[in-house]
């Protein structure tokens, strides 16, 4: 198993007339993954300038919790009730400090 934390920075737009429930959603999500085993970080945030924008940073223990994350059913769950309440898709980012690049 990979001892090196990766960080992940999600980006998203809820519609407006979903904000709310998108906001319910995230946040019931946010609470489970906190749960899961290599979580060491996961937040929800919302843009100060444009309100309906979305942001998730999370810091996961290593590659494979994280991936076990994405595999979740909750996870799954998540996304699927989110379909059609968001402007299109999230643009994710996954993160690795700049020390690996000599590794």
């Amino acid at each position: 198993m990979s001892g090196t934390q990766i960080h992940v920075i999600t980006l998203a737009e809820a519609l407006p007339e979903h904000f709310p429930e998108v906001l319910e959603t995230l946040s019931a999500l946010a609470n489970l993954c906190r749960q899961e085993e290599g979580c060491i970080r996961f937040d929800v945030y919302v843009d100060s300038t444009q309100p309906y924008q979305l942001n998730t940073i999370e810091t996961w223990r290593n590659r494979e919790d994280h991936q076990r994350h994405l595999d979740s059913a909750h996870v799954a769950r998540g996304v699927l009730s989110l379909i059609g309440k968001m402007k299109g898709l999230p643009h994710i980012r996954i993160l690795r400090p700049i020390s690996e690049l000599s590794e």
